[in-house]
């Protein structure tokens, strides 16, 4: 069995995600695959690791090592490696998310595993430094999250730099807005808003956020503008939530002030299987909440994976994978 480790140069670059998209596309067919967080605080309550429990119901699932320091990373891995290969039965691939930043533990469960490591790093996270402290175990790097505008300074700085050092670049995954999509649900949570119509979508994505205050082009036009957006406007305005719901791209009403719709609203809201959360602030006060919620989102919804299955199948250099997969362990 072979394992490969998803490293990254730090939290929140991609990790969940890309261990994800790859337990999903090697794990198609008749081919199982054991996915695995490698380390957390406490792994009963582990939020990645139960994402990867839910989102890959097919997989052999492995919870993960108690973290207890740089120190211990040694006993750590080879405690690991030694319940991966006892779970793994008939598994052609053990994919782990490993550590971020520090690439102590994640080279100590390589060599104990004779497995090779995938590092996932942004645009401004210096790929390349990090890379080469893996040396031979080193699969290759994924730069995740490209914003557009940033697609040139890859092409024509990153990538040769990575190849200049004998980096093997595996692909790059642009900038997407579903993968960063808060639930309805979170959304309501951190507005400690309440549901006022259809709570049972609550895990609805959320793609954009439009304000409907005062849009001085046509209603159905300006709401239309975005795909899957939650719209936020004030409670006493039902014209303009009206004219909100015109749209099939309207995911979602937010409306502010603590009002709750009028029923004429409540009626068309329901015909459209609209549904209705209520802030308890203004319109401006709401909007600069939801500012902060990206940090709390995460990579565990099915629809987030349908995208990163997609995106790493058109971006990353799966056959540079496959071909890793079929290697033998030579321990």
């Amino acid at each position: 069995m072979q394992t490969l480790i998803i490293a990254s140069t730090r939290p929140g670059a991609g990790k969940t995600a890309i261990a994800a998209a790859l337990g999903a596309l090697v794990g198609r067919g008749p081919r199982r695959t054991l996915v695995a967080k490698g380390w957390a605080a406490d792994p009963a309550k582990d939020a990645d690791a139960a994402a990867l429990r839910s989102l890959l119901p097919d997989a052999i699932t492995l919870s993960p090592e108690q973290a207890r320091g740089p120190g211990a990373a040694a006993a750590q891995a080879t405690n690991l490696a030694a319940r991966l290969k006892l779970a793994a039965g008939e598994a052609a691939v053990a994919i782990v998310e490993g550590a971020s930043g520090d690439p102590a533990p994640n080279m100590a469960l390589a060599e104990a595993t004779d497995g090779l490591v995938v590092l996932v790093a942004g645009v401004d996270d210096g790929a390349q430094a990090t890379a080469l402290m893996y040396g031979r175990r080193l699969l290759g790097v994924v730069i995740n999250g490209v914003p557009r505008y940033q697609t040139h300074r890859l092409d024509s700085e990153i990538v040769p730099a990575l190849t200049r050092a004998g980096v093997s670049f595996l692909g790059a995954i642009p900038e997407n807005r579903r993968l960063v999509a808060p639930s309805l649900d979170l959304v309501a949570e951190h507005l400690g808003a309440v549901f006022a119509l259809l709570p049972e979508q609550g895990q609805r994505l959320i793609d954009n956020f439009l304000i409907g205050g005062l849009v001085l082009d046509w209603g159905p036009a300006y709401f239309g503008s975005q795909e899957n957006t939650g719209v936020i406007v004030r409670g006493d305005r039902p014209d303009v939530q009206i004219a909100a719901l015109q749209t099939d791209t309207t995911r979602a009403l937010v409306l502010t002030k603590g009002i709750s719709p009028i029923e004429y609203v409540h009626y068309e809201a329901r015909e459209r299987g609209v549904p209705v959360v209520v802030s308890p602030y203004d319109t401006h006060e709401t909007a600069a909440r939801l500012e902060t919620l990206l940090p709390k989102v995460r990579f565990d919804h099915p629809e987030k994976l349908t995208r990163m299955v997609e995106l790493a199948s058109s971006d990353l250099d799966l056959r540079a994978v496959e071909r890793a997969i079929a290697q033998p362990a030579t321990d």
